[in-house]
């Protein structure tokens, strides 16, 4: 059976290096036999302050902790030289699940 989960995370406004969300999802009584992530859509913003040029990183894993559950990891920065831009974030994702 393949099966879909539909979410977001939002990151708050902070002066932080790259920050990390950790979310588990449990899908009891499917076993899980395979799991993958796919973003869906990104939202971001700062001020016109700190400044125009910018490089931004996203990083998502998902990972089977059990064969009834599934987590999912999300990283999320902006940085000019290092990751110092003060930004909030959401980042939309859905979960590909193939269960048993």
């Amino acid at each position: 059976m393949f099966n879909m989960i539909n979410d977001s995370v939002r990151f708050p406004e902070a002066l932080r290096k790259v920050d990390t969300i950790v979310r588990e999802y449990n899908t009891y009584p499917y076993r899980v036999y395979q799991a993958s992530i796919a973003l869906q859509g990104i939202d971001y913003g700062f001020s016109d302050k700190e400044g125009m040029f910018y490089r931004c990183t996203i990083n998502s894993v998902c990972k089977i902790i059990d064969p009834y559950r599934v987590q999912v990891s999300l990283s999320f920065g902006i940085r000019s030289r290092e990751f110092d831009k003060r930004t909030d974030a959401t980042v939309s994702y859905v979960i590909l699940l193939q269960e048993y």
